[in-house]
């Protein structure tokens, strides 16, 4: 089963992978919800209370991140 890779502290997406659907329930940072399309400079971000994906702006997710923004 094709399934999506997030971050477990902030969400940030991480990739595709494929999984057998038993080992979706004992595995944190994998949802078979799809990231939603986005565009250069947005980056998908998973909240797991609601089970959705939001396209956020990079500038936030470095913020996520705690890196400084290029001089």
């Amino acid at each position: 089963m094709k399934t999506y890779l997030f971050n477990t502290d902030n969400g940030l997406y991480e990739g595709e992978s494929f999984e057998e659907p038993d080992i979706l329930r004992y595995e944190e940072g994998i949802t078979t919800v799809p990231p939603p399309a986005y565009r250069h400079g947005q980056v998908p971000v998973f909240d797991r209370r609601r089970q959705v994906w939001e396209v956020i702006p990079i500038a936030i997710a470095r913020q996520l991140l705690n890196l400084e923004e290029p001089k």
